[in-house]
């Protein structure tokens, strides 16, 4: 008999595993042929952190009593943690012929199989762990992951609310539940689900990153942010935090702190393509030539050769960089990989559209409102009659639903006068944003115009609906490539006598817009960076300037640097129609590209708009100088090097000059 200091098994259980361990290969130099022994020696070394000398014993386990389950089971633990999973399955295998009822041993074959993506055998010992076990929480949460992962989301999300039920504590659950409600824009119970989810586990760095980047989504960007530096003081080499923490201080134009977490992102997972496009992506935007963000792109596809975004990435660089043969080659890389890969549909459209290729770049164009791709804010309906897709319309009623930019709605809706006069429409009803309708009132052909903030539960009925931009892939009227004749918008007569006192009269009257939507994509790039940069305007003599300016920009019209006399109206203009009226009134519009170089475009009024050199829009087409969708009235002066408008400005001068002296006030249309 052995005494208490010199037991293993109650050594052990004392907590003293190291003398455990010793006294138990004492005991085997004696007793050599001691299974129990073995096993207890085992679980010393497993606990010790010694898994070489566990495995051993433990084969010695199985060796001397082939039905020891609990070994086999530790075993396939081993096995399973050093990613020998074949040796694993065979022991779990065992274990439970062995033991019919050892629930543990289903589930670990279940995340075995998970982890070689053989989800329906994952599935199948899920379940039937399941099955001898209803009430096993982290059985059903094993499931849900795996049934997630197969898009399989209402079963998933069942899982998880039974494993939550079962276990009201269970933090995974919770956070796995809140990702699959995300992924449905069920952001509010998402974001309730995280929150417990860290509230049980205040520790659970993979919570505080996805609230982070739900938070971030939802534009609270001060939340988010704190959300991600948790997840990362918690796991410093959680290198998603970091990728998605850089992405949100590009966003809130940090770039250099972006930078820093893109790199620290890539140094952690140098295999992730993802966080390589994501430095790429950074790297691109800070310069609009990076050699080192065409080398992150190519890695991305070094290492995951089968999918479809990182070839879809590179062609978005070597578009802005004019490469387009090889940005249209990638394109369609992307697009063999993954034929349902719309961002990467989306891309090829807006670079065939800017070539004039407009046949083939209509088609991709569709995929811009692709649940899967961010949301544009503009949701799309959700109705009882079917989206037009070229049927006849003879005689049939269309509704026309909003699309995402006011300048989109503006140049596309040349269509609809021609579609009720070509296409025999009966009725058209148009949705537009509510600063537009008093505007589109005047097109002609269209026999309703309803604000969007005015559409209640129940919209009347009609034939079909479409999308303005969605036009032009089904358009067979008698135009051509598109209709090209302007003016097709009109200002109301009592807008124009509203504002008529308030202009000049004895002067060429230019208005001025020199900043777009702050909220834009290429924002940075597309606007100017202050009134001032037009300084050289005003030594052209005989001009006022009138500012249309609105937003922020607008206190700086308020008060323009000393020198730039300037009539501010902007802060006065209520909608679209208040627009219109100002520029029926001026001899010229000078502006950046925005919505209101259409609208000038719409109304045939001379309209010079100054592109930037880097993402110019596909509308502008490549190299012209003046548009086909406005002919004879607008004239665009392209920036050749991007950042640098001091060239663009002095040729608008130049032309500016030529303009008044050539037409005087008020003196013939300017081209």
């Amino acid at each position: 008999m052995m005494n208490g200091s010199s037991d293993p098994l109650h050594l052990l259980a004392c907590g003293q595993v190291q003398q455990a361990l010793q006294a138990a290969e004492a005991c085997l130099q004696n007793d050599f042929n001691n299974a129990d022994l073995y096993n207890i020696a085992g679980i010393c070394a497993i606990t010790l952190g010694d898994h070489a000398r566990a495995e051993h014993y433990w084969r010695q386990t199985i060796r001397l009593n082939p039905k020891a389950s609990q070994a086999c089971f530790n075993l396939g633990l081993l096995c399973a943690r050093s990613q020998r999973d074949e040796e694993a399955e065979q022991y779990y295998r065992k274990t439970i012929s062995i033991d019919p009822g050892n629930i543990d041993a289903y589930n670990n074959l279940g995340l075995i199989f998970a982890r070689g993506k053989q989800e329906e055998k994952a599935e199948y010992w899920y379940r039937k762990a399941i099955s001898l076990n209803p009430g096993n929480s982290e059985i059903h949460t094993n499931l849900g992951v795996l049934l997630a992962g197969r898009k399989k989301d209402d079963e998933a999300e069942q899982c998880y609310r039974n494993a939550i039920v079962l276990d009201s504590g269970n933090a995974e659950a919770y956070s796995n539940l809140g990702v699959l409600l995300a992924g449905h824009k069920q952001n509010d119970e998402a974001e309730r689900c995280y929150r417990k989810a860290i509230s049980l586990n205040p520790c659970n760095a993979v919570a505080y990153s996805n609230l982070g980047i739900l938070l971030a989504g939802c534009k609270k960007d001060d939340e988010a942010e704190q959300c991600y530096r948790n997840a990362i003081a918690l796991d410093p080499v959680n290198s998603e935090a970091y990728t998605n923490l850089g992405l949100l201080l590009e966003n809130r134009k940090r770039e250099e702190e972006a930078e820093a977490c893109q790199r620290e992102a890539v140094k952690l997972s140098p295999g992730s393509a993802e966080i390589h496009s994501n430095l790429a992506s950074l790297l691109t935007n800070r310069s609009d030539y990076s050699p080192e963000a065409e080398d992150h792109y190519l890695q991305a596809i070094a290492i995951s050769p089968e999918s479809a975004f990182p070839y879809s990435n590179l062609g978005v660089y070597l578009t802005n960089q004019k490469r387009d043969n090889e940005a249209e080659h990638r394109f369609r890389q992307a697009l063999a990989q993954d034929p349902d890969y719309q961002l990467a549909h989306l891309n090829l459209g807006f670079l065939l559209l800017s070539q004039g290729r407009f046949a083939e770049g209509w088609i991709h164009h569709e995929a811009r409102y692709d649940p899967g791709l961010p949301d544009s804010g503009i949701p799309l309906p959700n109705l009882p009659f079917p989206k037009w897709r070229g049927e006849s319309l003879a005689g049939k009623s269309l509704l026309v639903w909003l699309e995402q930019g006011f300048g989109d709605e503006i140049q596309f809706c040349r269509y609809l006068p021609l579609m009720k006069k070509q296409l025999g429409v009966h009725h058209i009803t148009y949705v537009c944003k509510a600063s537009l309708k008093r505007l589109m009132e005047t097109l002609q052909g269209v026999d309703s115009v309803i604000a969007f903030s005015e559409i209640g539960p129940d919209i009347q009925p009609h034939d079909y609906w479409t999308l303005p931009l969605s036009i032009p892939l089904y358009w067979k009227g008698e135009t051509g490539t598109f209709p090209t004749r302007i003016p097709y918008l009109k200002a109301p007569a009592e807008r124009i006598a509203h504002w008529k006192p308030r202009l000049p009269i004895d002067s060429f009257r230019v208005g001025l817009v020199w900043r777009g939507n702050g909220k834009h994509h290429n924002d940075n790039d597309r606007s100017l960076p202050w009134l001032s940069t037009l300084a050289p305007l005003w030594t052209v003599p005989g001009v006022r300037f009138v500012s249309l300016q609105m937003g922020l920009a607008g206190d700086e019209a308020k008060n323009p640097p000393q020198g730039q006399s300037l009539l501010h109206l902007g802060f006065d203009i209520a909608d679209f129609s208040d627009t219109a009226a100002i520029i029926d009134q001026l001899d010229l519009l000078i502006c950046v590209d925005t919505a209101v170089a259409h609208l000038a475009g719409a109304l045939g009024k001379a309209c010079w708009v100054l592109l930037p050199a880097y993402r110019t829009d596909w509308r502008w087409l490549r190299k012209r100088s003046d548009s086909p969708w406005y002919p004879g009235v607008m004239r665009l002066f392209r920036q050749t090097t991007r950042g640098v408008w001091t060239p663009v400005i002095e040729e608008v001068r130049k032309a500016l000059c030529r303009a008044v002296s050539v037409q005087g006030i008020h003196g013939r249309e300017i081209r």
